[in-house]
């Protein structure tokens, strides 16, 4: 059966520990590749949704954390890039909007403070020059 393996001679079949699959007749259980996961006996691993992610021979996907994102299939979680944030789950990093920033790996981004100022997808806030100023979140 499919989700079971049995060695030649056996009077039983074993079920596939979560994190391997087997076909039906085989000896054996087979790792799943990072990406995907497999319940204990399982006949096939399932691809991770985009958002998620897989170790090799995992039986579950975990949600990325915040300030990390993934493709479908993904084995880790990507870090944003300082100006770009990103919730749990999050399938790509969002931009930073102007009079905001943020650093690498950020689950959200910080407005800049009275007297500085950013463009979109900063990874800091400028202090105004003299004689200019600008107020909390102010865009260059």
């Amino acid at each position: 059966r499919s989700g079971k393996k049995s060695d030649a001679g056996a009077s039983t079949c074993e079920t596939c520990a979560g994190g391997t699959f087997s076909l039906a007749e085989s000896s054996n259980c087979t790792t799943c590749d990072g990406g995907t996961a497999a319940t204990s006996g399982s006949s096939a691993c399932t691809g991770c949704e985009s958002g998620y992610y897989a170790a090799v021979g995992s039986s579950a996907c975990s949600k990325c954390d915040g300030g990390t994102w993934s493709n479908d299939t993904a084995d880790t979680c990507t870090t944003c890039s300082a100006g770009r944030y990103a919730a749990s789950g999050a399938s790509f990093c969002m931009e930073c909007d102007a009079g905001k920033k943020s650093d690498a790996g950020a689950s959200a981004c910080e407005t800049c403070a009275g007297g500085t100022f950013s463009l979109a997808e900063s990874a800091n806030c400028t202090t105004c020059e003299g004689g200019t100023a600008a107020t909390s979140g102010q865009e260059a």
